[in-house]
Parts: structure tokens; C-alpha cells; sequence
């Protein structure tokens, strides 16, 4: 009885914080923000997802830049997780996104719930001493645990081989002395990889329960406060992992948002896949016993002058061998500079590795007997097991035995602090991964998970889904239309499990914003030189009337440090930014801080970069961002589309494109007041018939091609505002 009247109460509450009285113009949000702006696309984008939770549906909602998408799934879910007792996972690309919701989104939202809930509990009812509230926490990966076994274990033993090394960790004794969370992203230093994976909790590793340092576990005091969560923050990388590794690796859940739903292809694809490199299997055999320093699991285990090590040497020895002969006949099949070659027959590599990494593995397995503690018996089983497995890998790639995968090679050459090459740190890797995941994408995330709702600014191209639809196997979805408060409790009269809805920004892009688009720029594949000299003119010259203050960005690497150099010492006046140099985080923050900055980025800050007013007044995409179409991936992709009638460069390569071109464009305009310049140095958005997609992809601002109309438009724009 006292659970039913409870239940009461909690719907009765439920119904007096209606989403209009949230996000309403004197709503709960207004009354604790003095700042608050009413925006009806977020209203409109809140109650789509609630109708869509409602009726148990998939959603595809594209939300323009500040519409506030993060508020407007996050209200209809928390409700649902509290009514319902349900658990939501809400799943980012960025590691900025995830920071806002769990720092911000999360904590503002639950404060002001609780406080609209003291004005509105009811004398009559039991309870009333309770409130309403939700839980919610950030999901990480194991890795990023400190593991207090193996942080001892490795004290204790002096695996630590140079002075670099043990100051680290020494750095990493005194923050376990203070840390609570015991996440590596709580260190003031980026520990290397050859310590902190001596340190960090590894699922294989883990002894769970039955740990000796279980009751302070970092991880496992994480795992508690995940399962009694009702929301769940994480990226996509840990949502596929969790995937792969049959739902070990987050607690159950019940939905999903997928924020920044445009990179899920991307990501899906490496979780489904497979690499090796000599890197990794260098690393699993010095773990197992380092030949220069003469420290590793074995010599931990036994004494130096035991027999046992000294067949395990020669074993360790002969998969060494077979590794160098391994990789560097890969190395000189496949290249002899940095380059990735598509693999197109099966059995075409040597297997020098399949017999010495299999007696390998039983070696350790014989070693079982010899011990009786129960954590030594593990940390032998993993590494055997792990040497199987690294043997398995190599042989799905090499034999293909994976259907509808593709296979390549990468050989990524290094040079020492004198530019020359070093061949010791010649990086050789083979991958395998899936050509299409729309399939198990429709099988192990649609079919098992309702609802799940895909949402991001730029998943539209052309003015449709069609794109990304096709991308994650979802059939042709019903616009979800525009639902109001009188049609909550009506059926929605669309058919099938997806519903699909455009909302726009509240931007006004048409006064805060100008596109330039020279003429008479060279093509940049008919000729590359000509390009890169007027590019580079035309970025001198846009920077000069910016006072920095910009983004550059490339598609790739060799164009940036081209440009960067004829361009460094031209630019006394400005603080010059380059990717690589520093962490990304690390340059964005002193961009923000610095006078007349200007970045130069590829990939990474094409997206998911949040550099909000005065600091950022001019976002310069150098080329319109086509994948490489001798990328491995893509062109398997290509050549499946071509095998199904399809033209790959219409239905792929410009989509893909154009999503990119917008998160570029995204960059600029992140508030209401930003105002700046987007500048598309790529001839072939005017001359070529696709253009025209690109741009109508773009939001509806001014467009010139006179570089004099960027210094009127800025002095407009600084009186105006």
C-alpha cells in the first residue's frame, strides 16, 4: 500500500514538472538562470523526444548549433529513467561533451528539479520528506583506473627501468596519497604509456571479488556508483567496447542518446575491427621478460637462475626472431616510406609468428604447476592467453577469414631529433576491419536497445537522412512532426520503429556571419602548387583583417606543415598555434588566452572544439574535407556501393564530406553574440556541379568572393554589437 501511494506521489510530481514548465519562458530553468532566453526549437526538440519515448520509438533528431540539445534530452529522460526505473546511457564523441554534462547539464539540472520539487510536494501525501531526484555518473574505461594491486605489486618489485620513469612514478605514489577517484585524468602530467600500464587496472588482470585491495578499489567503487545511476554518461568508444565484449563492460541499460551522432560509423568500425603491430607484440614479450633490463613477469615469479627462465629466454627468443622477420618482410613487401597498402589476397605474408608465439603460450601454460599463489596462477594464464590471442589475430588477417572485411598494412616511419630515419622505431601494423556496420548495427544496438535516439547538428545532408540511414542500416523513418502538450497522451499515427525530424538553429547566421569564397583559385588536385601558393596569400591576407584570431583547417598533415612554414616567420604580430606540438585541450586553452591567435589544425579540430566569442573570429577551411579514396576503408566502402549500382561519389564521398565541411563550419558560431568569418579556400565549391551541396549545406549567410567585404563586415558587426 505505502508503495503505491509512493508511486502516486511520484507521478503526481512528474506531472506538476510538465516540460513546458521547465523549459518555458517562466519556467523552473528561467527562474534559475537570469540569463535565460526562451527557444522554441528546443522546446519543440524536447517534446519530440519525449513523444518518441512515449511511443517506444528509434529518433533521428538533427538540432542546429544553440538549440541546447543536451537540456532538451536530458529532461524527458530523466523523467522517464525516475517514473520508470530505467537507466539511460548517454553516449558523446568529445570528451568536452561529456565534461558539460557531467560537470554542468547534470548538476544544474538536478538542483533546479529538487528546488521545483519543494514547491510543489503535497501535505496529503506520504513521503513528502523525500525528494525528487535522480542519479547520474560518468563511465570510464578500466584503463584509466589506477589498480592498487599492480600499483604495489610494482613498487614492491622495481619494474620501473629508467630515470624518466621513476620520477614518474614517484609523481604518481604522491597523487595516490590524495586522489579519491583514482583516474588518470586527475594528473597534473601525462604519465607515459610504459608506466601507467604497469599501474592501471586491465580487465584480464583483474581479480575482482577476491582481490586483496577490492573494499578500496577505484574501479570497482566506480562500477557501485554506475549501477545504482539512473543516467549513464560515456563516449562512443566505451559503448562499443561494452559491445564487443557481450555488456561486461557497462551495467545494463535500457536506452541510449547518441550525441555527436555523426562520428558513430567511424568509431563502430575500429571496435569491429582488428590490429597488430611489432609495437604490441614487442610489448606483450618484454612483459613477459625484457631482454635488456631482464625484468618481467618471469623473473617476478622465479628466481634468475631457475631453469624454468631460461627456457622461457630461448622461447622468448625464438618469437623475437620471428617477429623482426615478421614485420620487416611486411615492411619491405609494402613500403619503404610511411604508407598503407590495401592486403587483396589472403596468404600473401609469412606466418613466421604462428609456431613460436604457440610455444610460447603453452611454455607459460606448463608454468601453472609451478606456482601455488593464486595471483601468480592468473597473471600466467593471462599472458599465455594473451599470446594466444595475438596469434589468432594475425592469422584472421592474413588467411582473411573474416567475410565482408577489408585488410591493409601500415608502415608509419619515424626520424630522430636530427629529422633522419630510425628504423628501431619503424612502426608496422595490419588491420582488418568491416566494410559495412549497418548490419550489426541494426542487429546489436536497434534490435536489442528502445529507444535509441541518434541527435547531432549535422546528420541532415541535403535536407535529409538518407546518409546516415543508410550508413547504420536504418530503413526510411516518418517525420516525427511537431508535438504539442494537448497530443501527448494521443497515438502517434505513423508507422514503423523510426521517426526522423529536422529542427534549425536559433542562430542568426544571416547578420552574424559571412562566407568568402575566392575566385580564381587554382584546382588543387590539377594544380597543387598553384593552389598552395594562393592559398597561402589568401590566409596572410584574411589574417590581417582578423587580427588572428582563427582556425586553419587542413585535411591533412603535409598540406599544415607546408603552409606553417612558408607562413611562420611572416607572423611576428601573432601567436602561432600548431597541432602536434602540444595536447589538444593544451592548445585550445592557451588559444583562448593568448593575443591574435591562430591555430593550425587537421582532423581533430574539425569537430567537437567549443571556442565561444572574442577569441575566435574566423574559421579557414583551406579544402573541401573528402576522405582519401585510397584510404583502405573507404575504398572497399566505394567499391561495395559500385557493386550495388550505386555511385560511390554521389552517395558517399559527398555526404561524408559535407558533414565534415559543416562541423568545420560549426566551429565559429557557438553563441548567440558570436559573429565571425568562415573562409572555403577550395575552388571546386563554385566550379564543380556538386558545390552547389556543399554550401546549400551551409546556414543561410551572406556570400562573397571580394576580400574587402570581410573588413566591412567586421566593422559592421563590432558597431552592431
Amino acid at each position: 500500500m505505502k508503495k503505491n501511494l509512493q508511486g502516486k506521489r511520484d507521478w503526481f510530481i512528474l506531472k506538476n514538472m510538465l516540460i513546458e514548465n521547465i523549459l518555458g519562458k517562466n519556467g523552473i530553468i528561467a527562474n534559475k538562470l537570469d540569463s535565460y532566453e526562451l527557444r522554441p526549437q528546443q522546446m519543440d526538440m524536447a517534446l519530440t523526444i519525449e513523444k518518441s519515448i512515449e511511443e517506444n520509438k528509434h529518433l533521428i533528431i538533427e538540432a542546429g548549433t544553440g538549440v541546447g540539445k543536451s537540456m532538451a534530452y536530458l529532461i524527458p529522460f530523466i523523467f522517464w529513467t525516475v517514473r520508470n526505473k530505467k537507466k539511460v546511457v548517454i553516449s558523446t564523441y568529445t570528451k568536452t561533451l561529456q565534461e558539460q554534462l557531467i560537470k554542468k547539464d547534470l548538476p544544474f539540472l538536478r538542483n533546479a528539479l529538487r528546488s521545483a520539487n519543494d514547491n510543489t510536494r503535497q501535505n496529503n501525501l506520504p513521503g513528502q520528506e523525500d525528494k525528487f531526484d535522480f542519479s547520474y555518473t560518468l563511465c570510464v574505461g578500466g584503463q584509466n583506473y589506477l589498480c592498487l594491486r599492480r600499483f604495489n605489486q610494482l613498487q614492491m618489485h622495481g619494474l620501473i627501468d629508467t630515470k624518466k620513469e621513476v620520477k614518474e612514478l614517484q609523481e604518481i605514489i604522491q597523487w595516490e596519497g590524495q586522489t579519491k577517484s583514482g583516474l588518470r585524468s586527475e594528473l597534473d602530467f601525462e604519465p607515459s604509456q610504459s608506466v601507467w600500464s604497469k599501474v592501471c587496472r586491465e580487465s584480464d588482470l583483474c581479480f575482482g571479488k577476491k582481490c586483496l585491495f577490492n573494499d578500496d578499489c577505484y574501479y570497482y567503487k566506480a562500477r557501485r556508483k554506475e549501477y545504482k545511476a539512473q543516467i549513464l554518461v560515456t563516449n562512443h568508444h566505451l559503448f562499443f567496447a561494452n559491445l564487443v565484449n557481450e555488456g561486461r563492460v557497462l551495467p545494463d541499460f535500457d536506452a541510449v542518446v547518441f550525441d555527436e551522432a555523426q562520428t558513430l560509423e567511424d568509431v563502430a568500425t575500429s571496435y569491429f575491427g582488428i590490429a597488430i603491430s611489432n609495437f604490441n607484440v614487442k610489448f606483450l614479450l618484454d612483459s613477459i621478460l625484457n631482454p635488456k633490463t631482464g625484468k618481467g613477469l618471469i623473473t617476478r615469479l622465479f628466481k634468475p637462475s631457475d631453469k624454468t627462465v631460461a627456457a622461457i629466454r630461448e622461447t622468448l627468443d625464438e618469437a623475437r626472431h620471428a617477429s623482426d622477420l615478421f614485420f620487416s618482410e611486411i615492411t619491405e613487401k609494402y613500403g619503404t616510406g610511411s604508407k598503407t597498402t590495401r592486403i587483396r589476397k589472403k596468404g600473401v605474408i609469412n606466418n613466421y609468428l604462428s609456431k613460436p608465439l604457440s610455444n610460447l603460450s603453452g611454455a607459460l601454460e606448463s608454468l601453472l604447476n609451478l606456482v601455488t599463489v593464486e595471483e601468480e596462477r592468473l597473471e600466467i594464464f593471462v599472458f599465455a592467453n594473451r599470446c594466444r590471442e595475438t596469434n589468432k589475430n594475425i592469422s584472421i588477417i592474413i588467411n582473411q577469414e573474416l567475410e565482408e572485411y577489408v585488410y591493409w598494412a601500415e608502415i608509419e616511419k619515424r626520424t630522430n631529433s636530427l629529422g633522419l630515419l630510425n628504423h628501431k622505431y619503424t612502426r608496422c601494423s595490419l588491420f582488418a576491419a568491416p566494410i559495412n556496420i549497418a548490419e550489426d548495427f541494426e542487429k546489436q544496438i536497434f534490435d536489442k536497445i528502445r529507444p535509441v535516439i541518434l541527435t547531432s547538428a549535422t546528420l541532415s545532408v541535403n535536407g535529409n537522412f538518407n546518409y546516415i540511414k543508410e550508413r547504420l542500416g536504418i530503413p526510411d523513418c516518418t517525420p516525427a512532426g511537431h508535438f504539442h502538450r494537448e497530443e501527448f497522451d494521443s497515438d502517434i499515427t505513423n508507422s514503423g520503429d523510426f521517426c526522423e525530424k529536422i529542427i534549425g538553429s536559433p542562430f542568426n547566421f544571416s547578420e552574424n556571419a559571412l562566407i568568402y569564397v575566392p575566385d580564381n583559385i587554382p584546382d588543387p588536385n590539377q594544380e597543387p602548387d598553384a593552389y598552395r601558393h594562393n592559398i597561402t596569400k589568401q590566409i596572410k591576407e584574411i589574417i590581417s583583417l582578423t587580427q588572428g584570431r582563427a582556425f586553419i583547417l587542413f585535411t591533412s598533415f603535409e598540406m599544415l606543415n607546408a603552409v606553417y612554414e612558408k607562413i611562420e616567420d611572416d607572423m611576428d604580430t601573432y601567436t602561432l598555434f600548431k597541432q602536434g606540438d602540444k595536447p589538444r585541450y593544451q592548445l585550445l586553452e592557451e588559444f583562448k588566452a593568448s593575443k591574435n591567435p591562430v591555430l593550425f589544425g587537421t582532423a581533430t579540430f574539425w569537430q567537437g572544439v567549443d571556442v565561444p566569442g572574442k577569441a575566435l573570429k574566423c574559421v579557414i577551411i583551406t579544402k573541401l574535407p573528402f576522405a582519401v579514396p585510397s584510404d583502405p576503408i573507404i575504398e572497399a566502402r566505394m567499391e561495395l556501393l559500385k557493386s550495388q549500382n550505386k555511385n560511390p561519389f554521389m552517395d558517399y564521398q559527398v555526404p561524408q564530406a559535407i558533414t565534415l565541411l559543416r562541423q568545420g563550419f560549426g566551429r565559429l558560431i557557438r553563441t548567440a553574440t558570436d559573429t565571425g568569418i568562415v573562409a572555403i579556400l577550395d575552388p571546386r565549391i563554385k566550379s564543380k556541379f556538386y558545390g552547389k551541396f556543399f554550401l546549400n549545406s551551409l546556414p543561410g549567410c551572406e556570400k562573397t568572393s571580394d576580400i574587402k567585404d570581410i573588413k566591412n563586415f567586421l566593422a559592421l558587426v563590432t558597431v552592431n554589437k
